[in-house]
C-alpha cells in the first residue's frame, strides 16, 4: 500500500474515531482497539495506527506502555488550565490579527453566523455542526495572526474538551447564549472596536469554562480546586 493510499485512508480513520470520541460514544478511559476498528471500517492496521498517532498529538487520546491507545481522561482542573489558557490565546491571535482583517473576512464570518443560526433553530438543533462552525468563526482571526505555534496550541488545547463542549451545547439556554456571543462578537470587529471584541471573547471563553465545570461536577468528576472557579460575576 502506498504512503498517499495510508495518509488517505487514516484521515477518514482520524475523522471517525474523532467523531466518535466527541459525541460521547467512545468514553473516556475506554480503549481504542485495533482490530475492532479494522473490522468495523474494512481497512487495515498501517492507517489506524497512523490515525492514533495523529489522535494522540492532538489530545485525544493517550497511549499506555503495553496497553495500548485509549480515550484521554480530563478532569475539572484540566478545564480550568486549558480554557484559562485558551483565553489568554484567543487574547493575543486578535492583538495580532485585529488590523489585517478585510472585508474578506467579514464575509466570511457573515456566512459562518448565518450557517450558526441555522444550526441553532433546526430541531433538534444541529450540535456537530455549530461546533464545527465554532471553530471555523474563531480559526479566522486565529490563522489572520500567522503564528503556526499558537494555532498548534489552540488546537490541541480545543481538542482535549472537545467531547465535553459538544455536550455542553447539548443545554438550549447555553447553545443559544454562545450564538449570541459570536453575533456580538463579530458586531464588535466591524465597528472595529479591538478592545469590545476582546472583552466579549474573554466573556465567552470564560462563560464556557462555567458551563463545563458545572456540567462534570453533575457527571461527579469535580475535584476540591474550587479556589481555581472563574467567576463571570467576580
Amino acid at each position: 500500500m502506498s504512503v498517499i493510499r495510508i495518509e488517505s485512508i487514516a484521515d477518514g480513520v482520524k475523522k471517525y474515531l474523532e467523531q466518535r470520541i466527541v459525541t460521547g460514544k467512545l468514553k473516556p478511559g475506554q480503549q481504542i482497539k485495533e482490530q475492532e476498528v479494522a473490522e468495523s471500517l474494512g481497512v487495515s492496521r498501517p492507517p489506524i495506527r497512523e490515525a492514533l498517532k495523529i489522535l494522540e498529538t492532538e489530545g485525544l487520546i493517550t497511549r499506555k506502555p503495553n496497553k495500548g491507545a485509549f480515550v484521554t481522561e480530563i478532569e475539572e482542573k484540566d478545564i480550568w488550565e486549558i480554557y484559562t489558557l485558551k483565553m489568554g490565546l484567543y487574547d493575543l491571535a486578535t492583538r495580532l490579527a485585529f488590523n489585517k482583517i478585510s472585508d474578506r473576512e467579514i464575509e466570511r464570518w457573515d456566512e459562518l453566523i448565518r450557517q450558526m443560526g441555522e444550526c441553532v433553530v433546526k430541531q433538534p438543533a444541529d450540535l456537530l455542526k455549530y461546533q464545527i462552525l465554532n471553530e471555523g468563526f474563531h480559526g479566522i482571526m486565529i490563522d489572520l495572526c500567522a503564528n503556526e505555534r499558537l494555532k498548534r496550541m489552540l488546537l490541541i488545547l480545543h481538542n482535549q474538551v472537545k467531547r465535553y463542549s459538544y455536550k455542553s451545547l447539548g443545554n438550549k439556554e447555553h447553545l443559544q447564549e454562545s450564538f449570541n456571543y459570536h453575533r456580538a462578537i463579530l458586531e464588535a470587529i466591524k465597528n472595529k472596536d479591538k478592545a469590545l471584541t476582546i472583552k466579549l471573547t474573554r466573556e465567552h471563553v470564560l462563560k464556557g469554562l462555567n458551563v463545563l465545570q458545572e456540567l462534570m461536577a453533575e457527571e461527579g468528576k469535580s475535584t476540591e480546586s474550587n479556589d481555581q472557579n472563574f467567576s463571570l460575576k467576580g
